[in-house]
């Protein structure tokens, strides 16, 4: 069930293989950050309904990046919605040339039907949606193409899976993975002025997210410098 963050920010934390997924609504717009793996799309449906609106209804899909526990969820949103989908230029020119490395697909063994991105981010972009604005930070490290978006009124950052609460951060030995360009990342993030952390998996980050930023970069610095 989502979790109400702040404002229009809404959290669905992860079950088994699915990344955490963020609805935010913007007013006229029904914005989703990261979709799951879609194994769960029946629950999600539910889930959206319980807050007074449905999986068709989905205006915008924002992909922090196109690893398949991130993106799976958009083709069962595909079949009864037309959102505009979203991702950074690194990946989506990936993925509209047919390469399918960057989204891991081969590696699960997934068969998934062609798509194409529209509407490819750049590093600074803002993403307005009506009632609520986002930022994206490039922030490669995990995949080429990660990104984390912050929206400023609300002190609040989405993190994908370049941090994670606990100090913890994301992998980096899969394709196009780079360990110093997501310390560079998590550099960044940490000196972004935010109270609250959406990381991809495991818990929200409410209370001390800054610190909890500042400990994933410190802890990601020691460990690759090794």
């Amino acid at each position: 069930m989502f979790q109400r963050i702040v404002g229009p920010v809404h959290f669905l934390e992860s079950t088994s293989f699915d990344s955490n997924i963020i609805y935010i609504d913007g007013g006229a717009r029904n914005v989703l950050v990261d979709t799951g793996t879609g194994l769960n799309a029946q629950r999600l449906d539910q889930d959206l309904r319980r807050l007074g609106t449905k999986a068709e209804k989905i205006t915008d899909v924002v992909l922090t990046h196109s690893h398949i526990d991130h993106m799976g969820g958009l083709f069962p949103i595909l079949a009864s919605a037309s959102p505009r989908v979203y991702l950074h230029r690194e990946e989506a020119d990936r993925i509209n040339s047919g390469d399918t490395e960057v989204t891991l697909a081969d590696s699960v063994g997934a068969e998934l039907p062609p798509i194409r991105i529209d509407n490819p981010l750049e590093e600074g972009q803002i993403l307005d949606f009506g009632d609520v604005s986002l930022q994206v930070y490039h922030t490669p490290g995990h995949s080429i193409g990660s990104i984390c978006l912050y929206i400023e009124d609300l002190s609040l950052i989405i993190t994908g899976d370049t941090m994670f609460a606990e100090g913890s951060f994301g992998r980096v030995d899969l394709p196009t993975g780079d360990s110093s360009k997501l310390v560079h990342s998590l550099r960044r993030i940490s000196e972004i002025d935010f109270d609250i952390a959406l990381p991809g998996h495991m818990q929200a980050i409410t209370e001390d997210a800054k610190d909890s930023a500042r400990l994933s970069f410190e802890m990601a610095r020691t460990l690759f410098r090794s």
